[in-house]
């Protein structure tokens, strides 16, 4: 029997996310249009400055600021209307002292113009123009490069693209970019016990369901999820499993036989495996403890335990950070947990914790009359699916702690 070897949550993590490769993360082009949600691989940098030519930003009338200076409603200042400039008009305008250009917002600024005059200060009649009172130079004017110059980086690498970054991308006049492939994660369902989910099961079988949590897992985050056919509790079975999913995948999680049992095989099919270094196998956490963290051919494999809470949790714990990692989010996301989704409760009833053990409690959240969020733990063993269906998250309890009372304030870890 394989001694299991003891690692905090912490150590466990930390040296498997370092153990990954950043070989690992490639990229592809894709067309903008397409990239809402991607992660962006290299930095969108400004092609010309931004905007291109100085423009008007209201309908309005080009003029010389200089020209109304002393402009008033007692004594307004005529001006010679010469020309008219629509959006798209590419012809070359100029305005000498005393003339002003009807202006369409968007348009070209005509040479020497240095402002726009609202409608409403100025009174027009056929070619002339009354100006009521002095306008400032820039007036309703946005300037050559006044929001971005050529070459400055306009979207960081790293980024999730939103819709405003799609629009934006697309305005500065890119069609293609460059994001993260999204990583291929192949779930491997093992146990002898298992059935297919349109197979009938006997009484000593069990539905295939923990691919499905997982695969839903993977893609919320932005992967993609295919999972493999059941293996049968066979070490050569587990082995051929894994070492095809390694062909098709940039990541493996193995679902069931992570103990040492008899029948678990598969921390011996993967140290059976060319270039395989086991990380990690055992972690000082509760459920999950018989985790089993791995690199094969310089993809990420793990075993997860079979039991759903504990399958679960130890994806959450260690399966989701190597995703964000291979899916090319920054390191603060994907190694302090950032892109996790917290809220504050009270705790509704005390807990008892094993000291030395992390410990990760399901909990149901309830809102009270008073407003207060108050956070039910669930205890219930980690083969029972209701409470996976019936919890909305969960919280650490450091092992350090033996445990929780009763109106304590808890950080709650949404699924």
């Amino acid at each position: 029997m394989t001694n299991v070897s003891i690692n905090t949550v912490e150590s466990a993590l930390n040296s498997y996310l370092e153990a990954i490769s950043d070989s690992c993360l490639v990229y592809e082009n894709v067309n903008i249009k397409e990239a809402l949600s991607r992660i962006l691989y290299e930095d969108i940098i400004i092609k010309t400055d931004q905007p291109p030519y100085d423009r008007a930003l209201i309908d309005g009338y080009a003029i010389r600021s200089t020209d109304v200076a002393y402009a008033s409603y007692s004594d307004p200042i005529t001006l010679k209307i010469i020309e008219e400039i629509n959006v798209g008009n590419k012809e070359k305008i100029k305005i000498s002292a005393k003339e002003a250009v009807k202006i369409s917002k968007g348009a070209f600024l005509p040479e020497n113009a240095d402002a726009v005059a609202l409608p409403e200060d100025v009174q027009a009649e056929n070619d002339t123009l009354k100006v009521f009172r002095s306008i400032i130079p820039d007036s309703c004017v946005a300037k050559l490069g006044e929001d971005m110059k050529a070459g400055e980086v306009f979207v960081k690498k790293q980024r999730k693209l939103r819709p405003q970054d799609i629009g934006g991308i697309i305005g500065i006049g890119y069609r293609q970019v460059k994001v993260f492939k999204k990583p291929v994660v192949t779930i491997i369902p093992t146990g002898s016990e298992l059935v297919p989910i349109d197979v009938e099961p006997d009484e000593y079988q069990i539905i295939s369901s923990n691919g499905y949590i997982l695969k839903g897992f993977v893609e919320q985050l932005g992967g993609v999820g295919r999972i493999s056919a059941i293996v049968n509790d066979d070490l050569n079975q587990v082995r051929r499993a894994i070492s095809r999913a390694l062909e098709v995948s940039d990541m493996v999680l193995v679902s069931g036989g992570s103990s040492s049992g008899s029948r678990d095989y598969t921390l011996k099919a993967v140290e059976s495996l060319e270039k395989s270094k086991i990380i990690a196998h055992g972690v000082s956490m509760r459920p999950g403890s018989h985790v089993l963290l791995a690199i094969v051919d310089n993809k990420p494999v793990i075993g997860l335990p079979g039991h759903p809470v504990s399958n679960m949790t130890c994806f959450n714990v260690f399966g989701k950070p190597v995703l964000r990692k291979l899916a090319g989010t920054p390191r603060s996301f994907w190694q302090e947990r950032k892109d996790t989704i917290k809220l504050d409760a009270f705790l509704a009833k005390n807990i008892k914790s094993p000291e030395g053990k992390e410990d990760y409690v399901r909990v149901r959240l309830i809102e009270k009359e008073d407003g207060k969020i108050m956070a039910y733990p669930y205890t219930g063993k980690s083969s029972f699916l209701s409470t996976l269906v019936k919890s909305h998250g969960v919280i650490r309890i450091p092992a350090e702690c033996t445990g929780l009372y009763e109106g304590d304030r808890v950080e709650v870890m949404l699924f």
